[in-house]
């Protein structure tokens, strides 16, 4: 059996870290290959990997170029990750017999790019409810970190691209009257934007934004952090309450993703609803260094480890295969 993942972004981020995780340990039980543009392509060590300029979803040339890579590899099965790479995964499946899966990381407006795949994958329930041929796979903490509890010393962290999607305009906004340190980690379109309005609202000390924190260095954030607030408007897992729950660090946030599945209602706030985030935290964040996190890490990872997602992925390779023999 051998499996190609395509990945149609220019930026090593949480899909990507996903993709080069999952290959990494399927690599032990079959051939795995990448297909990801040049400028991540030094990220996946260890895995077998090719470049490919891949530019417009809608582009011959790019169903072109994959399908000449998997016919000349023999691949049996392409799996996309993300929405463009699906698009252009359609076109694979139109003009050739690969079998193509496709996994959903993310809320869309619609699944239309999602629809005839083979399989398709989601990263919660809800996305592999509301599509045809959905099987729920929950992404995983970082397996990489050795899971050290947090000394709660540090500040609160919010993490992720500084999108509007993240929501981070609406937490500066909450944080108007809480005293406590706030450091805002990624880069992004909005780091002027978020900048400002950090300074119009008077917030300079008590908020930090952070833009050069790695992969490899967030989990000495993690060592220190006294909280993780996530203010998504939408989400398809996130990975970073997975990798917060898994250091026992107290997760506060939006009903988005799988976050209901692992934190306390109480904890939750409605997305896109600036004033319920804003109660939320000024209720709970006094109150996080009292939250034990102990029995939520034990259900995690039981149940949210990259060993059970290879297990579950690997199993609808197989049936894919076997179907069509």
């Amino acid at each position: 059996m051998k499996i190609a993942h395509l990945i149609s972004s220019q930026i090593f981020a949480g899909i990507e870290q996903h993709v080069y995780e999952l290959t990494s340990l399927m690599s032990n039980e079959s051939e795995q290959f990448i297909i990801c543009d040049e400028e991540i392509h030094h990220y996946m060590v260890g895995v077998k990997t090719t470049s490919l300029d891949i530019g417009s979803r809608y582009s011959p040339l790019n169903t072109y170029k994959i399908i000449k890579f998997l016919k000349k590899n023999n691949i049996s099965i392409l799996h996309c990750h993300g929405a463009k790479a699906s698009v252009i995964g359609k076109g694979v499946k139109i003009f050739s017999s690969v079998k193509v899966v496709c996994t959903i990381h993310g809320h869309k407006k619609n699944s239309v790019d999602f629809k005839n795949m083979d399989a398709v994958i989601g990263v919660n329930k809800l996305l592999a409810e509301n599509t045809p041929n959905g099987t729920f796979i929950p992404n995983w903490f970082n397996p990489s970190h050795e899971g050290e509890r947090s000394s709660r010393t540090g500040p609160i962290l919010a993490i992720g691209r500084l999108e509007k999607v993240k929501g981070f305009d609406q937490l500066i906004k909450s944080w108007i009257n809480i005293n406590q340190h706030l450091e805002i980690i990624g880069p992004g379109p909005e780091e002027e934007m978020l900048n400002q309005l950090i300074q119009d609202l008077n917030l300079s000390e008590r908020i930090k934004i952070v833009t050069n924190c790695n992969y490899t260095s967030i989990e000495e954030k993690y060592k220190t952090a006294s909280g993780l607030i996530v203010s998504s408007l939408r989400e398809g897992g996130p990975r970073v309450a997975l990798e917060a729950i898994n250091h026992e660090i107290p997760v506060l946030g939006t009903r988005v993703g799988i976050i209901p599945e692992l934190i306390p209602n109480e904890c939750l706030s409605e997305p896109g609803n600036q004033k319920s985030l804003q109660i939320l935290l000024e209720e709970m964040v006094p109150m996080l260094d009292q939250l034990n996190m102990k029995g939520i890490k034990a259900a995690l990872i039981e149940s949210y480890s990259v060993a059970s997602a290879a297990k579950k992925t690997m199993e609808i390779y197989e049936a894919l295969l076997k179907a069509s023999s």
